[in-house]
């Protein structure tokens, strides 16, 4: 029986608690800085730090801990809580790394023959014009470290990208953009591919799609995704190709000893050439999760279980019939500057009318009334046949004056009306 610690506070980490509470091996959720959304699904615990934490989940006997964002796998949390012999689902620090630092990944990606675009690195506004004469237009800038999911561009005039990369190496992002990634544009659909590692087996999920950019036809700023859906319809040619791609990626991770349980997120894209790796993220991706686990039939933490004990090999999947769709809800304002304050009332009527569940992203509960108090609000899923018409449906019944969304999501490949 395994009493697990989630770490997070997104609809991510809401969507893997809703998930891991339908395992018959759990025996108790606790939840590290969970929303006022879903705070009711397990027992909370406050800590001080990360070895607080670790020193009171090691009281609690919690024998398994699921993290859901980068930073705390960047700043080492396993590795404390390995100190406590407690197993995680999530990388040590070192290889948290392939998301912390984009030259770390290129590097990793380069030793190991994984496709990618061709780049360069520079760390001196004095290497600027040197490193852009060996790209066309359109490039493509990218801040080394985490930048909030900021920290890329997509330029297609020369001044510009000399512009924005002063900018970046002046401290636009912190220490995330002392060095800068100059890299070949790439043309293609992008896919999410996340996979599960045990150390020996890396064990793929069903490939994903999720939309960044804030508005309708992929336009608007970008923002940390505003729907998803799975699975991705693929061609011959294009499954053959990822797995052969997870067979390297495999084949990588043994080779150089990433001795960790945890994710292992390809952002791919499908160009002509055939597939290439835009990024790693070393987590659940959001809004992928939540169609993802929406979509799941196995039970997420038999799949935990194997993986920290190197028995992925043992395991398949299992997925419920149709596709998954993922909405994001988000408030008016965002990404700039989201409405804080609004009600969201009779969430309830739209999760019975039209089967829908809801996973909360931005929410405080002030005497049982829902407030949202952040950008991405919640995400509206369901999973089977044609699922987006009642989300779309739910979307446009949700009582909450400040919501937006993207009317296309899905709508290329699996939306009907």
């Amino acid at each position: 029986m395994v009493r697990v610690l989630l770490y997070g506070s997104g609809a991510r980490e809401h969507a893997l608690a809703y998930k891991i509470k339908q395992s018959p091996l759990l025996t108790e959720l606790y939840l590290a800085l969970p929303n006022d959304g879903f705070k009711d699904l397990g027992t909370v615990i406050t800590f001080k730090n990360f070895e607080d934490l670790a020193e009171k989940a090691s009281k609690l006997n919690i024998n398994l801990l699921v993290v859901g964002p980068e930073m705390p796998l960047i700043e080492g949390i396993v590795d404390i809580f390995s100190k406590y012999d407690i197993p995680a689902i999530g990388p040590t620090a070192e290889w948290a790394m392939l998301e912390g630092s984009k030259t770390f990944a290129k590097e990793f990606m380069l030793r190991n023959n994984l496709p990618t675009a061709r780049y360069i690195t520079i760390n001196d506004k004095n290497e600027i014009d040197t490193a852009l004469e060996q790209f066309s237009l359109p490039v493509v800038l990218k801040a080394d470290g985490l930048a909030a999911g900021k920290g890329v561009a997509i330029v297609d005039d020369y001044k510009e990208a000399k512009n924005k990369l002063c900018e970046y190496l002046d401290g636009k992002f912190g220490d995330a953009s002392k060095k800068i990634i100059i890299e070949e544009y790439l043309k293609g659909e992008e896919i999410s591919l996340i996979a599960l590692w045990d150390g020996l087996k890396l064990l793929p999920f069903i490939t994903a799609r999720d939309y960044k950019r804030l508005l309708d036809n992929d336009l608007g700023p970008n923002t940390g995704g505003m729907g998803s859906y799975c699975p991705v319809e693929l061609t011959n040619k294009e499954n053959k190709e990822i797995t052969i791609y997870v067979k390297n990626l495999e084949k990588a991770l043994k080779k150089e000893s990433a001795q960790f349980a945890g994710i292992v997120y390809s952002g791919l894209i499908l160009t002509s050439k055939g597939i290439q790796v835009l990024e790693y993220n070393m987590r659940f991706g959001d809004p992928e999760t939540q169609a993802l686990m929406m979509h799941l039939k196995s039970d997420l933490l038999k799949l935990f279980n194997s993986a920290v004990n190197q028995k992925l090999s043992d395991v398949s999947l299992e997925w419920h019939n149709g596709s998954s769709f993922c909405l994001v809800v988000a408030a008016n304002g965002y990404p700039g500057q989201p409405v804080k304050g609004g009600e969201i009332k009779y969430l309830d009527n739209i999760k019975v009318k039209f089967g829908v569940e809801t996973f909360f992203a931005s929410i405080n509960n002030d005497n049982s009334r829902l407030i949202a108090c952040g950008g991405r609000v919640l995400s509206i899923c369901k999973t089977g046949d044609c699922p987006q018409v009642d989300v779309y449906k739910a979307a446009d019944e949700l009582d909450y004056p400040d919501k937006i969304f993207r009317k296309d999501i899905g709508r290329s490949s699996l939306f009907t009306t």
